[in-house]
């Protein structure tokens, strides 16, 4: 112990005389370290971290699968079959993610994330409330009292945190409801809820005509002993059945059984996986600089290390002695690397898209401390040790002036290992963040179907009151609201949805043209039902593709029509003309089986996602409907979020208690569904860039490290007649071989590496050659500028000089 105490002094006595050697080292660290810590802490956050919830690893999510094997949401009536008949499952519980008014309380109404769902949620889901308790069995079936749980950053923000507010009504959608609990901090599942309702099984939810409507998200906790591929056999089974009981509706579609932390990370985690592996990469090409910058301080260091040689010290002492350093190195730059990693936190929590589970959890805790300090210990060996070794193997026989020569060739084998390996990490990182970018400017480039610019949204959802209680009141409200919108200086257009495009929200259901005989089975087909008022084409600017769009009196008894999109036009009516055709589609609101006759034909619409493939979709009048939620949108001449006031001005004219949510406008709705590539793509390019100036750093430190050391031999040469044009022809040319040695290894490791990167590219092959050919050319031109200043002063040696000095 005496030893290491006086080696560690020592260590920062050398190291503190060599201040700028230390402070590249540190920051060099410092980065790669930080980068690591910031990055682990966001993949242990939302992968790694267990779910919040008591044995989280039973809990699953049951998705209602397709024919073409899409996971979607399940119908009322196939719940309520699977909950009762299920054998798998000690519960199974139903919600339905969506906004819901808050009034009452004293306070000014406010939309708020909330969730509609059976009463066995909590229950499934093992979570205990902080304040009262969660819903009884039972409390989901007609009759029952109305009670809401409200989530904990709610009470503390609406109530101030007052356990009396047990017992207190509120009004949630214009109804009455009393409170009866309050979650846990941290607990807002699912989609950040803020308040949980119980469904009321009643009325068309029941309906059978209702079983093809797919809009409930199933979560179960499986019951001891039974594995998640137990549990989606059983129910597969279960959908077989259901299949032969009800064609019309249940016709190709079968369950999917998926783990809930599987679930909630699933879409992120190759991305994160990503990262991780950019920022070792990152890391290793910073220990090898380090590795070059030890290896070049060996040099000045021989002398030393031959006295202590001569002097009885084993090659082990000296061994020891310089990883000492190395660790000291390693922990003062993870120490930095820390601070790196905090701010680098608080810029990844406020740029992160919002679809990351859990990201505003991401802290550094003790199992990111425990990470840094592992990986302070590791990269000090990494960095370090190879360094050590070939210090460590000076000659006694040679004077200490004749030390540096005896091992100069082998250090410079080994910085030029070094410059190749680094070079080959950095061109895997440029490589993927070149397929990355060229991914992103594909998605930047296809076609939403909709103009965005200019068009300010906002949702609304009419109350459950006496006043809206029928489907004509709803219309008529609308119809007020929007003639008033639209009457408002500086607006062009106003309609309104029942569903934003790239919000997520999907209503899909069975559809069949009455023109043509009772589809079997295999033939039933499928579309997403768009609920709009008349003008919304115009707002949005979809192009009309045939025939013509929709009006008010489309929407009467007896008139009913449709619009239709392309897909659909080209998936179910193939070489035909889809227009005069009526159509039924298997879901009701109240005023009947929706569907039309067929008046247009309307341009694609990516409601789904960019990214996402065309799904058939149905466009029908809101009167069909009478919806209760509904999205604004409004065209206008000038800055849409200006005109915000005013249109909120126009809702509370005609109800003031109605509040309004998610005031944004339509650029930043397709901002957001653009986030998560976006984001990926510029972390992963800030890194391949931090790897391509580190890997410049350390060939221009092997070139200035070579021509340092071949002074004598490029005197003599000038001596005997080279000209300054040769000797830098000679000098660039050797390390740009390095650069092509690096570069091919790098490109081979990069097309296996890229395969990696398949499921995250849109519209790029992972073999593309832009990428790997714009690579290659950049990491020649950065070879060629760090290789030229040094080489260039190789010029300038006078060989006279240079002969004396040797």
């Amino acid at each position: 112990m005496d030893t290491l105490s006086q080696d560690f002094w020592l260590a920062l006595r050398k190291l503190r005389k060599s201040p700028g050697f230390t402070l590249i080292a540190v920051l060099t660290l410092a980065l790669g370290m930080g980068a690591n810590s910031a990055i682990f802490s966001v993949v242990d956050a939302v992968l790694l971290r267990p779910l919040p919830m008591p044995e989280a690893e039973r809990l699953v999510h049951v998705y209602s699968l397709s024919r073409n094997n899409k996971k979607g949401d399940t119908s009322v009536l196939d719940f309520r079959d699977m909950r009762e008949k299920s054998r798998s499952f000690t519960e199974l519980a139903a919600a339905d993610s969506t906004d819901l008014s808050l009034t009452g309380a004293g306070a000014e109404p406010e939309r708020l994330q909330g969730t509609v769902v059976s009463a066995g949620f909590f229950q499934v889901l093992g979570s205990s409330p902080l304040v009262g308790r969660t819903f009884l069995p039972g409390e989901d079936e007609p009759g029952r009292s109305r009670v809401v749980v409200l989530g904990h950053a709610l009470w503390q923000r609406r109530f101030g945190g007052d356990p009396a507010v047990l017992g207190r009504s509120v009004e949630v959608d214009g109804v009455p409801y009393t409170v009866i609990g309050v979650m846990r901090p941290g607990f807002d599942f699912p989609s950040r809820a803020q308040l949980w309702v119980p469904v009321t099984w009643e009325g068309d939810l029941i309906a059978p005509f209702n079983r093809g409507a797919h809009w409930l998200s199933v979560y179960g906790r499986l019951a001891p002993g039974i594995t998640v591929e137990q549990a989606q056999a059983e129910l597969v089974a279960l959908t077989r059945e259901l299949e032969a009981q009800y064609p019309q509706t249940n016709t190709g579609y079968s369950a999917a059984v998926v783990s809930l932390q599987k679930d909630l990370v699933g879409e992120v985690e190759p991305a994160l996986l990503l990262l991780l592996g950019a920022v070792g990469l990152v890391l290793l090409i910073a220990c090898a600089n380090l590795s070059n910058l030890l290896l070049a301080r060996a040099v000045s260091r021989e002398g030393e290390i031959s006295v202590r040689l001569a002097l009885g010290a084993t090659p082990g002492r000296i061994v020891r002695q310089l990883l000492v350093e190395s660790f000291v190195l390693a922990l003062i730059g993870g120490a930095a690397g820390l601070l790196v990693a905090s701010w680098g936190l608080d810029v990844l929590v406020a740029l992160g898209p919002r679809d990351i589970p859990r990201l505003e959890q991401v802290a550094i805790d003790g199992k990111v401390l425990a990470f840094s300090a592992g990986l302070s210990l590791f990269t000090a060996l990494l960095f370090g040790l190879f360094p050590a070794l070939q210090a460590a193997r000076a000659e006694l026989g040679h004077s200490l002036r004749e030390v540096g020569r005896s091992s100069t060739g082998v250090r410079h084998r080994a910085r030029n290992v070094l410059v190749v390996s680094e070079t080959a990490l950095a061109v895997v990182l440029l490589v993927a963040a070149g397929l990355l970018l060229k991914s992103f400017l594909r998605l930047q480039q296809v076609d939403p179907g909709f103009r965005s610019e200019h068009v300010l949204t906002m949702d609304l959802s009419l109350p459950e009151r006496e006043a809206y209680a029928s489907g004509a009141a709803k219309v008529n409200f609308y119809d007020a609201l929007l003639e008033r919108v639209g009457s408002l200086p500086g607006v062009q257009a106003a309609a309104a949805t029942y569903h934003l495009p790239l919000t997520g929200r999907n209503t899909i259901t069975s559809m069949r043209d009455m023109s043509r005989p009772e589809p079997t089975p295999e033939q039933r087909q499928h579309a997403q039902v768009r609920i709009i008022t008349p003008g919304f084409f115009e707002a949005m600017r979809i192009p009309l593709k045939r025939g013509r769009l929709l009006t008010p009196q489309d929407g009467e008894p007896g008139q009913w029509s449709i619009l239709i999109s392309e897909e659909t036009a080209r998936r179910y009516w193939p070489g035909e003309d889809p227009l005069g055709r009526t159509v039924q589609l298997g879901m009701n609101f109240g005023n009947g089986d929706m569907g039309g006759r067929v008046v247009g034909v309307v341009g694609d619409v990516r409601h789904q996602g960019m990214a996402k493939e065309l799904f058939p979709e149905v466009y029908v009048l809101y009167a069909q409907a009478s919806a209760s939620d509904m999205s604004l949108v409004v065209r206008t001449a000038g800055e849409p979020l200006a005109l915000a006031p005013s249109v909120r001005a126009e809702v509370r004219a005609l109800d003031k208690n109605l509040p309004v949510a998610h005031v944004r406008t339509l650029e930043a709705i397709l901002g957001d569904a653009v986030a998560q590539p976006r984001f990926l793509m510029a972390l992963v390019g800030t890194f391949a860039g931090l790897a391509l100036v580190l890997a410049a750093m350390g060939l221009y430190g092997v070139v200035t490290f070579a021509v340092s050391q071949r002074t004598r031999e490029l005197g003599i040469r000038m001596a005997l007649g080279a000209d300054a044009r040769s000797v830098l022809r000679l000098v660039i040319g050797q390390y740009l071989q390095l650069t092509a040695a690096g570069v091919g290894l790098g490109l081979v490791l990069a097309f296996v590496a890229s395969r990696l990167l398949a499921s995250l590219l849109y519209g790029v092959q992972a073999a593309d050659p832009w990428a790997y050919g714009s690579v290659t050319v950049l990491l020649v031109g950065v070879a060629l500028v760090a290789s030229f200043l040094p080489a260039y002063r190789a010029t300038r040696i006078d060989p006279i000089i240079a002969l004396k000095h040797e």
